[in-house]
């Protein structure tokens, strides 16, 4: 694994936790900042988007047939 590799999963492994902390804190945050947490908890799948999951992905129908993970 390249250094650049092992420091990126590094960060990802502390940071996580801490955004989910601030996850349970978003009421004390700005607008702004609340913002930009959960656009990052987005990009980082460490919320639940509303995508389906695993088979159901492959599945074809309406969305409202679908499960969510």
């Amino acid at each position: 694994m390249s250094s650049i590799r092992s420091a990126e999963q590094t960060y990802r492994q502390w940071s996580n936790p801490i955004l989910l902390e601030l996850k349970e804190r978003e009421h004390q945050l700005a607008p702004t900042d609340r913002q930009a947490l959960q656009n990052i908890l987005l990009e980082r799948r460490l919320i639940n988007s509303g995508n389906p999951c695993g088979a159901d992905r492959r599945k074809p129908g309406s969305l409202a047939n679908d499960k969510y993970c």
